[in-house]
């Protein structure tokens, strides 16, 4: 599904090598967890996964497609089909309900308000939070709040979910909640990337790399750890 090849990125005109020659595939249905210190390029990365940005040099092929250096309006369309985003931070609408905020990757595709309210209660159902569709964000918890991103990030059926420290900033009980929702996610099928500080975290993912001075590096994967972490 994901294959990058040599991705370099370069900012301050050559001063600042964010990515050093990352390579990496990436089948359907796989869950991958990268971890990094501040500055270490991890965001970077996600940022090009995401075709939020374009990388400097070498080749970023998104089902089979090279994707490296698409103009940014066709990176704008490819990326509202193919990629559903879950922040830290939510970035959900505050004047929204839940199930509005859900639905509205949807209607910026025009979808029928009908329909997208339909798919967006599902969604909400899907992520535990039936019954509240009516809540508007201040109303939920942390952990609420990230789950109504992440139906968000479902409603328009990416290709592949990319979520940024979504624990971060959450408590215990939260967290778990988010991560066991990501495991039923990828067990159904769905395409993840994670990308966190928490190696507690990671090792929940069926793969691992990490990411230092803007190489990558994948790591074995201890199954016997990731079966103690599950709830």
């Amino acid at each position: 599904m994901i294959t990058l090849e040599n991705i370099c990125k370069i900012y301050d005109r050559g001063r600042v090598e964010a990515l050093r020659g990352v390579s990496l595939t990436v089948s359907r249905g796989d869950y991958l967890s990268v971890t990094g210190a501040s500055g270490s390029g991890k965001t970077t990365l996600m940022h090009i996964l995401g075709l939020l940005d374009a990388p400097t040099s070498g080749r970023y092929l998104l089902d089979g497609e090279d994707v490296s250096q698409l103009p940014p309006e066709e990176r704008a369309r490819l990326r509202g089909q193919a990629v559903g985003f879950v922040f830290q931070s939510f970035r959900l609408l505050q004047d929204l309900t839940a199930l509005e905020n859900a639905a509205l990757p949807l209607a910026f595709q025009g979808v029928p308000e009908r329909v997208r309210l339909a798919r967006a209660r599902e969604l909400l159902e899907a992520v535990g939070l039936a019954g509240r569709e009516g809540h508007r964000p201040k109303a939920l918890s942390g952990g609420q709040q990230q789950r109504v991103a992440i139906a968000r990030a479902l409603a328009t059926g990416p290709r592949l979910l990319l979520a940024d420290e979504p624990t971060a900033g959450l408590d215990p009980e939260a967290a778990s909640g988010v991560l066991a929702l990501f495991d039923r996610l990828h067990k159904s099928g769905h395409t993840l990337i994670l990308i966190t500080h928490d190696p507690k975290a990671a090792a929940r993912a069926a793969r691992r790399a990490s990411i230092c001075a803007g190489k990558l590096k994948e790591e074995p994967h201890d199954q016997t750890g990731q079966d103690q972490l599950l709830p």
